[in-house]
């Protein structure tokens, strides 16, 4: 995160711009988050309901995408890896129902 006051701090000097790699780091934890988080809530819905939640998920993420004012194709790439980041968190969910069923 930018920080104004970031040689001030305690501790080592900070830099304003962070880095690749936390940049990358910190959007892993949030892809982790989000399917994790995904895979639960699918998981604990009835089918109509999981339908109904997918179609408000991807109308959510039309908007945001909108709102950002995002061009065409960087629209088209966050929908995708939004589709994408979804059919994992329900392969997911469908691998745990299954796993639990046969135990």
């Amino acid at each position: 995160m930018l920080r104004a006051k970031r040689d001030t701090l305690g501790g080592a000097p900070s830099k304003a711009i962070p880095s690749l790699g936390e940049i990358e780091g910190r959007i892993m934890i949030l892809e982790l988050l989000a399917q994790t988080a995904l895979t639960r809530l699918i998981r604990l819905h009835s089918s109509e309901e999981k339908s109904e939640l997918i179609r408000a998920i991807r109308h959510a993420i039309d908007r945001k995408c909108h709102d950002a004012k995002l061009c065409g194709s960087d629209r088209e790439s966050a929908e995708q890896y939004a589709e994408e980041l979804l059919a994992c968190a329900q392969e997911q969910a469908i691998d745990i129902s299954a796993t639990r069923e046969s135990a």
